[in-house]
């Protein structure tokens, strides 16, 4: 929390200023919106808030609870909190929690402005990090925070760090007798939603519309379980049920058969190059080959930097995982498994893994996320394959005899030691073998479904393309267990988090429209949610220009088959440096086979490229501008042909059409005139 001064410096709002309930605190944060210079300072509730923020009005507050809940000898912690008062006179406040677990909700903030939109001016936001995240006594342990290999986080060296973790949680507190606090079971998510509770108790801000993402709707299905009477209306935005979860989470490999298949089939360019194969398939092909001998080879980080990397078929487990929340997964991997297998180019597969690994699987730092959280809640929470009140020696020959008694193809074309391998932050499927024995499990919901009162609405977001949450096997099922108030919206072509996905609009809309009127959920119009655009899956990676498919000619035009051919790699170019854009680490990158792209601005992004290679026999220059307000790209670009003079384009598309609208190409080879279309990437 931002230190600020103890004196009030402020016109408007003065220290001091009491608040008698959710109506007089709502209204003395919007006067202090209103203000030329808001306070320091504000009481909302019982409760002294600092201003911590101008742009947006933010201020910042914390609560002491009691560690342990069940001992009136505990120790306290704080909980952490922002409150951003609504602009103009307040309808209600929202509650966003954060997923992971371990990610901090405050971390989270300008995205969960974004998704109120308009809805920023007439609502308070209150974002509260859980136990543990954050503010919030944040659960740090060194082992994990600084754990430098995101490939190999599996195993007896990594499952001895969890373990560790969990042994410094019960040596950190004592209480007020002295004696050690087993805390390792106390950042449990029953507990961390009876602080939030505690929060809106002292804030008195009568009922809210909670509104949780991942781990977040798990914490909310919980909350809302037990404190519904805290709350105007749930939003679960890409949920899995807390109540009946099977510990192998097999969902997750039978979403992602259909949901690869689907991307490849739903984007003419990728539908066209495959010709008709099993995405599914092809992914076994490759798995197979990377069992075999796994590829090396030379390629870029997220940071720009050259360097060697390695994948192997624990890589492609982790792709495949990665997929169900990163769609520059489901864009790339069809096409650079078929270049790797059919033309024995790695570049494209080399490239993807290398963004995915350092994006995907590599932690934020703390306060952002929590390492050691997300092992608290998931060895504490999570329904594991072995008993959790065992011993850690009991613990080992249990989960050895759950992968024996196991169909051995449930997760085919990976056999079940490679699935259980992955990224142990994906599923911790051995990571809590040696967590310690629990003195006392708090279950996180008590009671049986359905799970809220009937006047309690809950909308459940649910992607078609996330596999983390399905919507069939997750969403559907969280419905029936919350009860009739409950209703699924699936999301064409979207994968985890709905509304930070990267085309947004249709899930903003039906929240928003929710948001103003909960009790009209069952006659809420969600029809955009079956138009959102088809991922653009890229259709080749071509080794040479003669090789790629050309742009389709329009209009008369005189150009021969290069410059058509050349007109589609540069879009592509392009089209590629957009999608991994927002992955990177900086502000330049590397393209597929070299040369240098950097980028600048803000709402509207450019692009440059020098020298770029998308095939090994053409060099590509120029620049693009994408406004991603509006949505277009526009480019002038030059590729230089190793035979031939060169072509000069531009192009003008956007990066999420729905199919059909094309990228439109105009541009000049010498004297011959060219225009073209090609499918916009």
């Amino acid at each position: 929390m931002a230190s600020l001064p103890s004196v009030v410096v402020a016109t408007g709002l003065v220290a001091g200023l009491v608040s008698a309930g959710v109506t007089a605190g709502a209204s003395a944060a919007g006067q202090a919106a209103a203000d030329a210079s808001p306070a320091v300072q504000a009481r909302v509730g019982s409760v002294v808030l600092h201003r911590c923020a101008k742009v947006p009005l933010t201020y910042c507050g914390q609560l002491a609870v009691p560690l342990d809940y069940s001992s009136a000898a505990s120790p306290r912690i704080r909980i952490g909190f922002r409150w951003l008062p609504a602009a103009s006179t307040a309808a209600g406040t929202v509650l966003a929690v954060e997923g992971g677990p371990g990610y901090a909700s405050t971390g989270t903030q300008a995205a969960y402005r974004a998704m109120l939109g308009p809805l920023a001016r007439t609502r308070n936001l209150l974002l509260v990090n859980l136990r543990g995240t954050g503010n919030s006594t944040p659960v740090n342990c060194p082992g994990l925070e600084h754990y430098g290999h995101p490939q190999h986080q599996y195993g007896a060296v990594f499952d001895r760090l969890v373990a560790a973790c969990g042994w410094q949680l019960n040596h950190t507190w004592h209480y007020r007798h002295g004696g050690w606090v087993h805390a390792s079971d106390l950042f449990n998510t029953a507990y961390s939603a009876r602080d939030v509770a505690g929060v809106l108790r002292a804030l008195r801000l009568g009922r809210v519309d909670l509104y949780g993402d991942s781990y977040g709707s798990w914490f909310a299905q919980v909350f809302a379980s037990r404190y519904p009477g805290w709350l105007r209306s749930v939003t679960l935005d890409s949920t899995y049920q807390v109540l009946g979860l099977a510990p192998w989470y097999t969902t997750t490999v039978v979403t992602a058969r259909r949901a690869f298949a689907q991307a490849c089939e739903r984007w003419v360019a990728c539908a066209k190059a495959a010709g008709g194969h099993d995405a599914w398939a092809l992914i076994g092909a490759l798995a197979a080959r990377l069992a075999r001998a796994p590829v090396s080879g030379r390629t870029v980080s997220r940071a720009g930097v050259p360097g060697r990397f390695t994948v192997t078929v624990q890589t492609l487990v982790n792709l495949v995982n990665n997929a169900g929340f990163d769609p520059v997964v489901y864009q790339d991997l069809d096409a650079a498994a078929r270049a790797l297998l059919r033309d024995h180019d790695s570049a494209p597969l080399l490239r993807l893994a290398a963004l995915s690994v350092g994006f995907d699987d590599v932690n934020y730092p703390l306060p952002e996320f929590s390492d050691g959280l997300y092992f608290a809640v998931a060895c504490t929470d999570y329904v594991q394959l072995f008993s959790r009140t065992a011993a850690p020696a009991v613990r080992a020959r249990q989960y050895q005899a759950a992968l024996r008694r196991e169909r051995p193809r449930v997760f085919a074309p990976f056999t079940i030691g490679q699935w259980t391998r992955m990224d142990q932050y994906t599923e911790a499927y051995s990571a809590c073998l040696r967590w310690p024995t629990p003195v006392r499990l708090v279950p996180p919901i008590i009671g049986h479904p359905p799970l809220v009162p009937r006047r309690l609405p809950v909308l459940i977001l649910s992607g078609t393309f996330d596999s983390l949450t399905p919507w069939l096997h997750g969403a559907t099922l969280v419905a029936r267990q919350m009860g009739p108030s409950a209703r699924v919206v699936r999301v064409a072509n979207l994968t985890h988090v709905t509304l930070q996905d990267g085309d947004d609009s249709c899930p903003a809309a039906i929240y928003q429209a929710f948001l103003r009127d909960p009790a009209g959920l069952a006659h809420l119009d969600t029809a955009c949610a079956r138009r959102v655009a088809p991922i653009h899956a890229v259709g080749s990676y071509p080794l040479h220009l003669a090789e790629a498919v050309p742009a389709t000619a329009t209009g008369g035009n005189a150009a021969g088959r290069q410059a058509l051919q050349a007109a589609a790699i540069a879009v592509a170019s392009v089209g590629d440096e957009i999608s991994r854009w927002p992955l990177l680490a900086g502000d330049h990158d590397v393209g597929l086979r070299g040369g240098r792209v950097s980028f600048s601005g803000g709402t509207v992004l450019r692009i440059s490229l020098r020298n770029v290679r998308w095939v090994t026999d053409a060099i590509i220059d120029g620049t693009a501008r994408w406004n991603q307000r509006s949505g277009w790209v526009t480019a002038r670009l030059t590729v230089h042909l190793s035979r031939g003079a060169p072509v000069r384009l531009a192009a003008r598309w956007q990066p999420f059409a729905m199919p059909g609208h094309p990228a439109v190409i105009t541009g000049f080879q010498g004297t011959r005139h060219l225009a073209a279309i090609c499918p916009a990437p």
